[in-house]
């Protein structure tokens, strides 16, 4: 069986039949390449082992081990539509429910300056619980509307520097329900997720080949991406060689003029 998960996104029509659109929609084509793909395989084997390896917070990858499913193309649907707007996929298991909100190289779609975070008086520093429009905030919306009593998370997919800034404010501003898990994981996780699992299946193999070279062309093999626990961007980190190489020029003899002098 061939297959062809850039067809998912023209099928929903996300890329025109012509492909006149096609510069407009690569986070589409590449949120069917890669999830699309990823249903082909076994969830333990596959999605599974690379959420639990990069997803961030890190306490989240326990709800992701506790998911048991093998076949699981059925509870993946997507760009369901909602009143709120298009997630770009949604994961319904029996206990648990994952959002899908997938970046290429453009920010978020839509945004405000709504923050329900406490200020120092107690108060919200900007609206008192106003429901912010901000892409996030609405598509947590969707994941609390379609999750009932399961677990609920929403997942952020974009370039390692992205998903920790975006991570950053969405957290500050307090924009998310209650009741949902806001995380990433970078391309840059996946890419290392997939070089990592264990897998035996011929078939599998070729699905993780492919997504593999088709994240290394997309440009993430520039660097390994690794998570810090704790709240990084309040302190100073310092990254440098520990073996150092000094020269110096000292010399014994007093140095005359107008004479030849060899520094080896």
């Amino acid at each position: 069986m061939k297959r062809d998960e850039s067809m998912i996104a023209e099928i929903k029509g996300k890329i025109s039949s012509t492909g006149s659109n096609l510069n407009d929609r690569l986070e589409d084509d590449l949120t069917g390449n890669v999830f699309g793909s990823l249903r082909y395989m076994s969830f333990n084997h596959g999605l599974k082992q690379i959420l639990i390896q990069g997803i961030y917070p890190r306490s989240l990858s326990k709800i992701i081990d506790n998911i048991d499913e093998d076949e699981w193309s059925e509870f993946i649907e997507f760009w369901p539509y909602d009143k709120e707007g298009e997630i770009d996929a949604l994961i319904k298991f029996e206990n648990t429910i994952i959002g899908i909100e997938v970046k290429y190289l453009s920010g978020i779609s839509s945004d405000d300056d709504v923050s329900n975070s406490l200020g120092l008086e107690g108060e919200f520093t900007t609206y008192d619980n106003v429901k912010s429009v901000n892409q996030l905030s609405r598509e947590s919306r969707i994941v609390s509307r379609s999750g009932n009593n399961k677990n609920k998370i929403l997942l952020f997919v974009a370039d390692g520097e992205a998903c920790r800034e975006v991570y950053k404010n969405i957290k500050a501003r307090n924009i998310i329900e209650n009741n949902v898990e806001f995380a990433y994981i970078s391309w840059q996780g996946i890419l290392y997720g997939l070089e990592n699992l264990k897998i035996n299946n011929v078939y599998e193999k070729v699905i993780v080949s492919d997504l593999k070279n088709l994240l290394i062309k997309k440009g993430f093999e520039s660097f390994k991406d690794f998570i810090i626990e704790g709240n990084v961007e309040e302190k100073w980190y310092d990254f440098g060689a520990v073996k150092k190489n000094t020269i110096s020029f000292d010399v014994k003899e007093t140095i005359e003029e107008d004479l030849y002098y060899e520094f080896s």
